[in-house]
């Protein structure tokens, strides 16, 4: 035998042996081309195998199709690189944004979601992309089309008619509408619908890029080397940066842009519910280097800053500070936020209990149930057990932090609710869909008549029409939880924020209707009166393929104090939000707040 075919045997005895270890017989995928689509059933796992190229960066994306599944990305030794599973149901996107730093083969695996709640079987599909070279004209015609498609489907779905009449939404579209030029691209398109987006006043609305867009952008872009946080509407630095002295400073200028014009931008872009800005803000914090990016510039060498010093009102001026690639600036903030006291949670949930003052602090992040161990169970046992030593230790003081709180599974808020009350509840004044089907369902996950067939299906079984004409929940659908046995009957104070939306603001709200608590911070991003969320449909406009999702059902919540004005959240009693410096330092303002009040009782 040659010698060569020694070698060649050798290595395919290799790959076979490490393709055993990564994942059974895994199908052979070409990069840009979609899957037919396949099924899956619980129990099972797929696995795909490729080739990437170094320092190009792809996006792994499977099309949910009437399955909830998880999807990891591993090299050929079996080493997991990512993991992945987005709390959307059984339908849209799992995707893994990826950039190996040598070419190599990897492995995919698609399994489903091992939930009570997930379908037995169920079908999706897989792309692995890559980025283009330069980004693709689209025609008038072909952009026209992708706006009317997506103005009519938001009609059709009534979103944006909550806090709009139909004449001022269809107004704004005209407005934008005229703005489409032949041979724009994308990212040119994205630009002018992002605000009627925003117009809807749903902040569980969304658009995205194109994959191609965003693959070019990750590819090419260049991206501002600083995180930022918002207080006040004033923008500060959270990093210094090599010998730039910058933690703490307002930045004032980026090449030239004031911060005010580039806020106001970002503003337009940014869904939320009413005319609510406290989640805005926030959320734009998370977002800041990727949305100068978009709309401002897409690669810049460097960056000249003007920075204010906070205490003295010194401008300072900094001048070619390098831009950072996207690879460098995902390191740059894995790094920065550690160092960083309270960037982000650790834990979905914690109880801290201190017997000396008697008190005790629940914090709930997320109502996520897939942030839990055992999911639903998990978050129900978690409390079971919170409460069982809250009322062992005889605690009278309970601080409920849900200040990160942006919801999760539905009903998980009653059941924090159901800890603190003597007496079931009416939740919503009702909930409502605006039909069982719609027209522009071929540009969405149900484009096929079998999917279409369960989706109507899974809305007849929660709604029906009524006589005057509404699609209404079924009498008992969205009905609260019982009152548990072991009740907290102390005082309650309750710490909101921005960022509280979706579940975690119903909660609020209900708390609010329901028992005496006390809320310190700041307008929870979610509307007090309620929410359009629920069910989303997820689609793709078919020429500039821009992304997004409608929420479909309308909670109306049944408050008990209409004193708030409409079109924005719960307002706290004590508003309380910390100066940089606290911040910077640990110390959590609104917290110590509260503890003063317990403490001068």
């Amino acid at each position: 035998m040659k010698k060569d075919s020694i070698i060649i045997l050798i290595f395919l005895f290799f790959s076979l042996s490490v393709y055993a270890q990564a994942g059974k017989n895994p199908i052979p995928l070409k990069i840009d081309k979609t899957t037919a689509d396949l099924s899956l059933k619980q129990g099972e796992e797929t696995t795909f195998s490729f080739t990437l190229k170094k320092d190009f960066y792809y996006s792994i994306t499977v099309e949910q199709k009437g399955i909830d599944v998880i999807i990891g990305l591993k090299d050929l030794h079996g080493k997991t690189i990512q993991e992945v599973d987005s709390p959307n149901g059984r339908f849209g996107s799992e995707k893994i944004i990826f950039s190996p730093d040598s070419t190599a083969s990897f492995i995919l695996v698609v399994k489903p979601l091992a939930d009570t709640a997930n379908a037995k079987e169920g079908n999706y599909s897989v792309v692995v992309q890559s980025p283009p070279k330069k980004l693709k004209q689209l025609s008038y015609k072909a952009l026209e089309q992708d706006f009317n498609i997506l103005k009519n489907a938001f009609i059709e779905t009534h979103v944006g008619l909550w806090y709009n009449t139909y004449t001022q939404f269809d107004s704004l579209c005209n407005v934008q509408k005229s703005k489409i030029k032949d041979k724009m691209t994308a990212l040119d398109f994205y630009k002018l619908v992002a605000p009627v987006v925003t117009y809807t006043k749903e902040g569980h609305s969304a658009l995205q890029p194109s994959e191609e867009t965003n693959n070019y952008i990750r590819q090419n872009g260049r991206y501002f080397p600083f995180l930022v946080k918002i207080f006040d509407k004033k923008v500060y630095i959270l990093n210094d940066l090599n010998n730039y002295k910058t933690r703490g400073m307002q930045l004032s200028k980026i090449n030239g842009n004031n911060i005010e014009g580039i806020l106001e931008q970002f503003l337009t872009i940014e869904p939320a519910d009413g005319y609510n800005t406290t989640s805005k803000y926030h959320w734009i914090e998370t977002a800041f280097a990727k949305y100068y990016l978009r709309f401002f510039e897409q690669q810049p060498l460097s960056f000249n800053v003007e920075l204010i010093d906070p205490k003295t009102g010194e401008k300072i001026t900094h001048n070619q500070i390098p831009a950072l690639s996207f690879k460098q600036y995902g390191k740059f903030v894995s790094k920065e936020i550690k160092s960083i006291p309270n960037y982000s949670y650790k834990e979905p949930a914690s109880l801290k209990i201190d017997t000396l003052n008697n008190t005790a602090i629940l914090t709930v992040n997320t109502f996520s149930t897939s942030s839990y161990k055992d999911g639903r169970k998990g978050f129900k046992e978690f409390l079971a057990k919170s409460f069982h030593d809250i009322a062992n230790y005889r605690i009278q003081q309970l601080i409920i932090d849900i200040r990160r709180n942006e919801g999760g599974a539905q009903g998980m808020e009653d059941h924090l609710l159901s800890y603190l009350i003597d007496k079931e509840y009416p939740k919503y004044k009702y909930a409502e869909i605006p039909s069982f089907t719609f027209s522009f369902l071929d540009y969405t996950e149900y484009r096929n008549k079998k999917s279409r067939d369960d989706f109507e299906k899974e809305l007849r079984s929660e709604f029906y029409r009524s006589n005057d004409g509404r699609y209404l929940d079924l009498p008992g659908k969205y009905k609260g939880d019982t009152p548990q046995v072991n009740r907290f009957k102390g005082d309650v104070y309750i710490l909101i924020s921005g960022l509280t939306f979706s579940g975690g603001s119903e909660f609020a709200a209900l708390a609010k209707n329901y028992t005496k608590a006390r809320f310190i911070g700041e307008e929870t991003g979610g509307g007090y009166y309620g929410n359009t969320s629920g069910f989303f449909i997820q689609y793709t406009l078919p020429n500039s393929k821009l992304t997004g999702r409608i929420p479909l059902i309308k909670f109306v919540v049944e408050e008990k104090h209409n004193t708030i004005a409409f079109g924005h959240g719960l307002m706290p009693d004590n508003e309380v939000q910390p100066k940089i410096d606290e911040y910077l330092s640990g110390y959590d303002t609104e917290m110590e707040f509260v503890k003063k009040l317990i403490k001068n009782k």
